[in-house]
């Protein structure tokens, strides 16, 4: 697979298959801890909201094994047999048109996930989930539905290196793509990628 620009020798793009998952899962959970709308639906306690999104982004994962783009970068180093070690730096996932919305998980992971979030904190999300849904677009289109980069080495390019190579695969299509974000900072890097806003919610009193 060719690494996109913006990568150097110490980076790997690799398919995030299962046995990926937890690494990457421990990942989204710290990148998301911190975000508004999960201080609005967890609460203002770090710690908990960690171990919650740890429990969501298991399920997420499981879920997510139905998209069609699965991809993280890896950092690290190539030994002498060639073999890249290093950590996950990014992770990406997307749909392509019609997969939206996405099957849940298996009822195994439901239930985990039940008893890491609880009934309050699945509820919010449950109602965040339909307000989103309502104005998700209704024409064939593909789906940006989580990226993430690892904090410590977010602004270096990693991340849009990522999306860069997603939006490669969702101009091969000539489709139009979608994402939702919770950042107003981040705005202004999705609109640098091509994105236009096309509108605004509120939910839980966050814009």
């Amino acid at each position: 697979m060719a690494e996109p620009h913006g990568l150097g020798p110490q980076h790997r793009v690799a398919d995030l298959d299962a046995a990926l998952e937890p690494a990457a899962g421990s990942l989204l959970a710290l990148a998301f801890r911190d975000n508004p709308i999960n201080r609005a639906v967890i609460g203002r306690d770090r710690e908990r909201r960690l171990v919650v999104n740890s429990y969501g982004m298991a399920a997420s994962l499981a879920a997510s094994r139905r998209y069609s783009f699965r991809r993280v970068i890896f950092e690290g180093d190539a030994s002498k047999q060639n073999k890249f070690r290093g950590e996950i730096a990014s992770v990406l996932l997307a749909l392509d048109p019609g997969g939206y919305p996405v099957a849940p998980p298996p009822l195994s992971m439901q239930l985990r996930c039940l008893w890491g979030q609880g009934f309050r904190v699945i509820r919010r999300w449950a109602q965040l989930y339909r307000q989103l849904d309502a104005h998700h677009p209704k024409h064939p289109h593909c789906y940006l539905a989580l990226i993430a980069t690892r904090p410590e080495r977010q602004h270096l390019g990693i991340g849009r290196a990522l999306l860069d190579l997603w939006l490669q695969d969702v101009d091969a299509r000539a489709m139009p793509c979608y994402l939702e974000t919770d950042q107003s900072a981040l705005v202004g890097f999705y609109q640098s990628a091509g994105f236009e806003v096309e509108r605004e919610l509120e939910a839980f009193g966050k814009p």
